[in-house]
């Protein structure tokens, strides 16, 4: 079985061609005449990419720092995909993608402040994510997996695994790098791609998501030398 069929996994697929921004019109109440216009992420009509988010740890982060303008919005659905957000008939809004980072910026500064609870509190109003729930066996054993509907989902899902376990993150520090990624330990088991890289401790020393950006980075700083 491929991994894009392993219906144990959760993955998630990027258009290539890229996305826009489309003008839409509303109405509300249906059958009523008030309409209105809001933004949404479409995409162009390539063909599709797949990845593994929940192999980033550190993804819903790379979301909420991202997504603070409509141009951060496009920046992230071209290279992670659309959230997959439907409400009142309407997919990936503009407005519900900036609101979802603007909350999941603010658990963050509350994690940092060591206000677990309040990080807590703020996510109980996210609108939770949706998930559903697979066995599988590995090395001989049964686990349970609790696997995400949407980008969305996973996104949330992984904030709710940052407060509960009390995760620490960093940015990247090569220059024009956008990514986050956690500090002191390996994932937890049946949610993500088991990989070398994703089983691998990152220590508070670390300063680079991936050793592409450490080489890149000690490229640069001896260009500049």
């Amino acid at each position: 079985m491929s991994d894009d069929a392993d219906p144990f996994r959760f993955v998630w697929s990027v258009d290539q061609a890229g996305y826009e921004l489309a003008r839409v019109m509303l109405q509300e109440p249906p059958g009523f005449g008030l309409e209105r216009e809001c933004d949404v992420v479409r995409a162009k009509g390539g063909p599709p990419r797949s990845y593994w988010p929940l192999d980033d740890e550190a993804l819903w982060l790379t979301f909420a720092e991202t997504c603070r303008d409509v141009g951060g919005v496009i920046a992230f659905a071209n290279e992670f995909g659309p959230l997959g957000v439907v409400r009142e008939g309407l997919r990936d809004r503009v407005s519900d993608i900036l609101g979802l980072a603007a909350t999941l910026r603010r658990i963050w500064q509350q994690l940092q402040a060591g206000e677990r609870l309040a990080a807590t509190q703020l996510f109980a109003h996210t609108g939770l994510p949706t998930m559903k729930e697979a066995i599988f066996w590995f090395d001989g054993r049964p686990e349970l997996l609790i696997i995400p509907v949407t980008l969305r989902d996973c996104l949330l899902h992984q904030a709710s695994l940052a407060i509960t376990g009390n995760w620490r993150f960093r940015r990247c520090r090569n220059e024009g790098c956008a990514n986050w990624f956690r500090l002191g330990g390996a994932q937890p088991k049946g949610i993500a791609k088991r990989t070398a890289e994703a089983a691998r401790a990152y220590t508070a020393r670390r300063e680079f998501c991936s050793d592409r950006c450490r080489v890149a980075s000690a490229r640069r700083q001896k260009l500049k030398a």
